[in-house]
């Protein structure tokens, strides 16, 4: 037996013992948090064999006083004994979603920590466009704080504006950035690679992608913090673009000529640093170092240091030739197509 097989029996001889479906019992004793605050479970769109446990949706038509038209769907998975994770999603009536999510071992505290956020508190206007949060619950334990008391962890942000569907995603590994997407409603769709790096240094450029266009944002800090400055900076990104998709592209042009210049500048730095450095390489063919100075044992060991903190960085810059700031096209998104009816009007 080689070591391939001796690792492949001694994998296989592992078992693992498969989770059990919902009995009618476990059911009856999960769902009781839920019946005593009026929710039904829907047992036809539940799975069983998956453990999981949906909520009949209920309605929410508080839009007149402070909150919001939506419906709420609240579903229960219990993917092994003593996990439990609670999810709530808001859909509103033109389809934006929000979630709320939290996991524990009681469904009772985690139901509790969820009624602890309005469903109003997820959704914002900025510019005129609605902004759906969807957070992450987990709980804290601090002096002033109580037993059931949880933090907000941001994992998503969606909104819609123009055409353009904008969705920001978490960083899943602190210290690295967040990532949004731009996605037009029409396929083929150009926009210019600077159009969120011009808020500012923390907005990189945007970058062709699959189905539209994606670009991150540099946020540091630790939770709670860190989630109020991720929304900070999405609410940042939606005026922005609020502002800008909804006018021609050449108001874009004239505003923020001297913001797109210096993004220009920006981008072309790592590019201006390395040559700047083979520059000063060649350079020094022209002067006479001695060999048992201290400046050339700096020189010798400058090469690796430089691919160290290179390597060592959580981005690698991009060395490139930015383009130059342009003139854009007439409109964000192509004119919508005559009717044929209208096409035939015309001809007639």
């Amino acid at each position: 037996m080689n070591y391939a097989q001796l690792l492949i029996g001694s994998a296989g001889s592992i078992e693992t013992t498969p989770v059990p479906p919902f009995t009618h019992h476990e059911i009856l004793g999960l769902v009781q948090p839920f019946t005593r605050r009026g929710y039904q479970v829907d047992l036809a769109a539940s799975d069983r064999l998956a453990r999981r446990l949906l909520f009949k949706p209920v309605m929410h038509d508080e839009a007149g006083r402070g909150g919001v038209n939506a419906t709420e769907l609240l579903q229960l998975d219990n993917p092994r004994p003593g996990l439990h994770q609670v999810t709530r999603t808001l859909t509103l009536d033109d389809g934006l979603t929000a979630t709320l999510e939290t996991q524990g071992d009681d469904p009772d505290i985690l139901l509790q920590r969820i009624e602890q956020v309005l469903p109003q508190q997820q959704f914002r206007s900025v510019e005129g466009a609605v902004v759906a949060l969807s957070y992450r619950l987990t709980p804290v334990s601090t002096r002033h704080a109580g037993g059931d008391a949880a933090q907000r962890v941001l994992l998503r942000g969606e909104a819609v504006i123009a055409g353009f569907r904008v969705l920001l995603r978490g960083a899943l590994v602190r210290g690295y950035p967040a990532e949004i997407d731009v996605t037009p409603s029409t396929p083929g769709v150009a926009l210019p690679e600077d159009l969120l790096a011009v808020i500012g240094w923390a907005w990189s450029p945007l970058r062709k992608s699959k189905a539209g266009f994606t670009g991150k944002i540099k946020v540091r800090g630790q939770e709670p913090e860190l989630s109020r400055r991720v929304e900070a900076a999405l609410e940042k990104t939606v005026a922005h673009l609020a502002r800008t998709l909804t006018r021609p592209p050449a108001a874009y042009y004239e505003k923020l000529r001297g913001a797109r210049w210096t993004v220009t500048f920006r981008r072309a730095i790592p590019a201006l640093f390395f040559g700047g450095l083979i520059a000063g390489a060649a350079s020094l063919t022209l002067i006479d170092v001695p060999q048992d100075s201290i400046f050339n044992l700096l020189l010798m060991g400058a090469p690796p240091l430089l691919m160290f903190g290179a390597f060592g960085m959580r981005e690698t810059p991009s060395l490139e030739i930015p383009p130059l700031p342009r003139r854009w096209k007439a409109t964000w998104l192509p004119e919508a197509e005559a009717a044929p009816s209208q096409m035939d009007a015309q001809t007639t």
